[in-house]
């Protein structure tokens, strides 16, 4: 798992944890699955959380938010793969 640390958009200190990446072929598209931590070690509301990669010719990639119209099949992927390692799968 790659770790970096970043600060949010009020400076606060996040850890980015990226847990993997897939690619639907039916859209055309990559997607990351990632998670997010602050310093505060009694904060229980980290989860996974799933962004479209976009890459540019550079090697560059950036993050996006899920489309509302692609979000139900980017999930099904995310669930198929959560039970093949055997995690838990929400929905």
């Amino acid at each position: 798992m790659k770790e970096m640390r970043i600060n949010d958009a009020n400076g606060n200190q996040i850890n980015v944890s990226v847990i993997g990446m897939f690619r639907i072929p039916d859209l055309e598209k990559e997607y990351v699955m990632y998670s997010l931590m602050d310093d505060d070690v009694n904060n229980e509301n980290a989860g996974v959380l799933l962004g479209e990669v976009v890459r540019d010719e550079d090697g560059n990639i950036q993050v996006l938010g899920i489309l509302s119209e692609e979000k139900d099949v980017v999930v099904a992927y995310y669930n198929e793969i959560a039970d093949q390692l055997g995690g838990d799968s929400n929905e």
